[in-house]
């Protein structure tokens, strides 16, 4: 209550107490007049803050409660290019202690980096030195026309460093035929020679030659061998056909597995044994949903095992579990 309003302090005016305190009176009125226009006013100001406040939250999304990794299982990304990664986002190998640091999770335990082209030779050398990088080499068919006896005696010198674990990638693209399908066809059964003869496992890349592949690798590798055929993208009948011959062969997934348009690759993944699974990238290509159009790389396998376990009835858990104990038969 104001001072105005007091009876108390109308009291002690010199006016007698018998006769109303109009002085008083009519000199607060105007004093409380004005404060009801200046609130008014300062109301009528106020609301347009109001309402454009409420307005701009109700278009903010609402931050999503951090829910924290969708699986704490350790695993190995089987296949990734990681000089790729970050020549991509523009980042040299000096850069990569850093890269590791800010995006793989503790659970990652290793990483196949996996060299296939003429570029990739310098990078993938210097990159083993890190702890959880292991590495491949081999040829793409892409670049089989590019194949020589200087590239192959330096695949082999690889071959023998204690963190080298596959040749590979190699096989046959007759989807781009950037190399002639004859040379492709040369490039491949040599390197299986010779991958054989230095008992290494295999890392196979096959995309719309599946007749030919499969009929190289039976001409040219014994049934025992390990091989990982890598990305997956081909029908149900090679894969029945390559895990029925080798049965120490195993089919690789990645992101592509989480696109709307690959059911026909579900469809594979539903009929190949979970013991016979592995889990990769292929970083930086096709990173799986929800973060497609991004840069792939090896902290996305959880998203691909999650799709995996999905078609296969299985938790994540269980799917990652099986895909490291493949991985350690594999490699």
């Amino acid at each position: 209550m104001s001072s105005s309003q007091d009876p108390s302090t109308t009291s002690t005016t010199s006016t007698p107490s018998s006769t109303p305190s109009t002085t008083t009176t009519s000199s607060s009125a105007p004093q409380e007049q004005n404060n009801n226009l200046t609130n008014k006013r300062e109301k009528k100001q106020q609301q347009p803050k109001q309402q454009q406040q409420q307005q701009q939250n109700k278009q903010q999304p609402k931050k999503k409660k951090d829910e924290g990794p969708i699986t704490t299982s350790n695993y190995v990304d089987t296949h990734t290019h990681i000089d790729h990664i970050l020549r991509k986002l523009d980042l040299k190998i000096e850069d990569y202690a850093t890269f590791e640091k800010d995006n793989f999770p503790s659970n990652l335990e290793k990483c196949v980096n996996v060299c296939c082209d003429l570029e990739s030779f310098d990078p993938t050398e210097q990159l083993v030195a890190f702890d959880r990088l292991y590495a491949a080499y081999g040829i793409h068919p892409h670049n089989a026309k590019e194949y020589t006896d200087e590239i192959e005696n330096r695949i082999i010198r690889n071959m023998s460093h204690p963190k080298t674990v596959a040749w590979g990638e190699i096989g046959l693209d007759y989807h781009y035929n950037m190399s002639p399908p004859d040379v492709q066809r040369e490039i491949f059964a040599r390197q299986l020679k010779k991958a054989v003869e230095l008992e290494k496992p295999l890392v196979i890349h096959t995309r719309e030659a599946e007749d030919d592949t499969y009929r190289i690798l039976v001409e040219n590798v014994p049934k025992h061998w390990k091989m990982h055929i890598h990305c997956f993208t081909s029908t149900k009948k090679l894969a029945e056909d390559i895990l029925a011959y080798f049965p120490n062969s195993f089919i690789g997934f990645t992101g592509v597995i989480t696109f709307k348009n690959a059911t026909d690759i579900r469809e594979v993944v539903s009929i190949v044994p979970l013991d016979r699974i592995l889990l990769e990238t292929d970083g930086p290509f096709m990173a799986p949903e929800p973060f497609r159009g991004k840069t792939a790389h090896s902290a996305h396998i959880p998203y691909i095992a999650r799709k995996i376990a999905e078609v296969k009835e299985v938790t994540i858990d269980d799917m990652m579990t099986a895909a490291r104990s493949n991985t350690l038969r594999m490699y």
